[in-house]
């Protein structure tokens, strides 16, 4: 079984995972990209969400948050952007967005709240950011970034909010339907402060790696290794860092982060009064390895 070499526990309940591996795990620049094993790690329990209206909210929706990136080798592995003097980094701005969405979501004691971790200094490996939401039996698993491109600030369509959601039509499709409703959910929070909705973005795997029904994996690590897991889990890029609007108007001070967390939670707290707590099962979750030439 799967073992976490730390766990910290804050007195709040919160339970956070951090700096739990080796020096030699290799990281990414960008948290969201396809990397990291090829399977999903086991856990004690997997989730299987119920489908359709749900199941009445009879003890608390557990809510795993993410934020995204954090320090590698002492560098922050995130995006960042420099403007009028001042450097702003994804890494800080995502541990931020999360801390405000954990403190409105634990004004309500429906809600059970754990982050990944509890700095922007630290880096947990992808696959491990999902396996502990599996272990912790999620509801949700929202995983927090900040979107950038290549330019300097005025690159045409490159603005506004955007998810990196599980493909439907494959395999665990009920799961996929679900992370996508959760995820326009959270997007039309994010569209109602003026953030442009660029919708969800579906994109296969590269490599060649597959589900264990033969199928296609997705791209993206956080929602490929969810569907392994049978979590409804995703990515929400917060607007662009590098695109003036979308870091003057959202990004660049605590008042807005805040905003930006509490649309995050109230959009969580949308789609889970509607869908209702996850059920669970026992299950073993693997991916191939991409096919050998």
């Amino acid at each position: 079984m799967f073992r976490f070499n730390q766990i910290f526990k804050r007195t709040t309940g919160v339970i956070m995972l951090a700096a739990l591996f080796s020096s030699s795990v290799v990281f990414t620049a960008k948290a969201e990209e396809e990397s990291g094993p090829a399977f999903a790690p086991p856990v004690n329990h997997t989730a299987a969400p119920e489908i359709g209206p749900g199941m009445s909210l009879k003890s608390n929706c557990v809510v795993v948050l993410d934020p995204g990136h954090g320090k590698t080798d002492g560098h922050y592995s995130g995006c960042h952007f420099e403007y009028n003097g001042v450097t702003y980094n994804e890494d800080i701005i995502t541990m931020k967005i999360a801390n405000y969405t954990k403190e409105y979501l634990e004004k309500n004691s429906n809600y059970t709240v754990y982050l990944t971790k509890d700095s922007s200094e630290v880096t947990v490996p992808l696959d491990q950011r999902a396996a502990f939401a599996a272990s912790v039996r999620a509801d949700l698993f929202v995983s927090l970034h900040v979107d950038s491109i290549a330019g300097n600030g005025t690159t045409r369509n490159a603005y506004g909010a955007s998810s990196m959601s599980p493909r439907t039509g494959r395999f665990n499709n009920d799961v996929a339907i679900q992370s996508q409703e959760a995820a326009n959910t959270i997007l039309n929070q994010l569209t109602g402060l003026g953030l442009h909705n660029r919708g969800l973005i579906l994109q296969d795997s590269k490599n060649g790696t597959l589900y264990p029904d033969g199928s296609t994996a997705d791209y993206y690590a956080i929602p490929r290794y969810s569907q392994m897991y049978g979590l409804r889990g995703f990515i929400i890029e917060h607007g662009y860092i590098n695109y003036i609007s979308d870091l003057t108007g959202f990004l660049s001070t605590d008042e807005q982060l805040k905003k930006l967390g509490e649309a995050d939670a109230k959009g969580i707290i949308e789609y889970l009064n509607k869908a209702g707590k996850s059920t669970f099962t026992t299950a073993t979750a693997t991916v191939s390895a991409p096919p050998v030439n």
